[in-house]
């Protein structure tokens, strides 16, 4: 509980001479209208007339909770900031051509990838999550955040081919090590899931992954996909009707296993295979029991304005003082 303009109270002075004032009227026996003959009026004394202060303490109380109003009364809350248990994580994600393939269906690759990723992530509540996309060309979807609800949402919109049509692994892994390179957490991770074989970026996958020891981050590696033949969708549009059409063709799913898990291993990471839905999300189940270390977590303070209840109070009782001082308790004299 806090006064915003607490400076406001040194009107309470007033409000003291205001009482002083009054009460000195009423010993005095000053009176609000004068008669010739005070037979005109009744003189009984009753307990009704013996209240007749109660405008006056009603008057005080409205110029105190006008005073307070002014004041500003704030109820704050800080949600303290506890460190918490947990790592900073980069997620690199396939989103080329290739992870259309339908090997785990009724979905593709990457439809189910994006699915047990945001289970992932949900499950990683002290950590901080970041999440990179790369095709021929490699872009941060979300910067590294303890929101995971915001991360969920953004790898959610993410597309087959919003990277262009490539398999640019090395730039994938350089991104998430740029976003890592400054963390001052002691464990820091980058877990790549791809399904092809670089073919395309400035960077090789052994360079970005010698840069990702450099920081000390560790590499997971983590193959998409069935081997051998794998259906993968050809959309053609109908030269008769205009629509497009689907058709499936069988493909040799090419992954460079090898260098999958020669990256991980340089960087004391290890290296999955996942050929079907389960066998990837037992995979991130392992990776889920990873090292943790103290981060900090950003403080929460919420202000809630509480002047109402003390404005309408005054309002109240200033009207309720003046109405009752000029009708039930009105003063007389001869």
């Amino acid at each position: 509980m806090r006064f915003a303009n607490p400076w406001w109270f040194a009107l309470l002075a007033l409000v003291m001479l205001r009482m002083v004032w009054l009460i000195r009227d009423r010993r005095q026996g000053l009176s609000t209208f004068e008669f010739s003959s005070m037979s005109l009026v009744s003189q009984k004394t009753s307990l009704f007339s013996s209240l007749s202060w109660i405008p006056v303490v009603l008057e005080i109380l409205g110029w105190i909770c006008i005073v307070a109003a002014l004041a500003r009364p704030q109820r704050v809350t800080t949600y303290s900031a506890d460190d918490r248990l947990g790592l900073d994580m980069v997620i690199v994600l396939d989103a080329s051509g290739s992870m259309a393939a339908e090997d785990f269906r009724p979905r593709n690759r990457f439809a189910v990838a994006k699915e047990l990723i945001s289970d992932f992530i949900d499950r990683r509540e002290s950590d901080r999550i970041g999440v990179v996309t790369f095709g021929s060309r490699a872009a941060t979807r979300v910067p590294i955040t303890f929101d995971r609800e915001i991360a969920r949402e953004i790898l959610d919109t993410a597309q087959i081919g919003d990277n262009g049509d490539g398999t640019a692994i090395g730039l994938g892994i350089a991104s998430a090590v740029n976003r890592l390179r400054s963390s001052k957490s002691r464990s820091r991770v980058i877990l790549l899931l791809t399904d092809g074989v670089n073919n395309a970026g400035a960077i090789e996958p052994a360079a970005a992954a010698a840069l990702a020891g450099r920081y000390g981050i560790k590499i997971y590696s983590v193959a998409v996909g069935s081997r051998g033949n794998v259906p993968m969708p050809i959309k053609v549009q109908n030269r008769f009707t205009g629509e497009i059409e689907t058709y499936y063709q069988l493909v040799r799913a090419d992954i460079d296993e090898v260098m999958l898990d020669a990256i991980a291993r340089s960087t004391g990471g290890s290296y999955f295979r996942a050929t079907d839905t389960g066998t990837l999300e037992g995979i991130l189940g392992r990776i889920d029991a990873l090292e943790k270390t103290k981060l900090g977590a950003p403080r929460i303070r919420t202000v809630q304005e509480l002047y109402v209840p003390p404005l309408t109070t005054a309002v109240t009782a200033l009207f309720a003082a003046f109405l009752l001082g000029e009708t039930v308790w009105l003063k007389l004299s001869a």
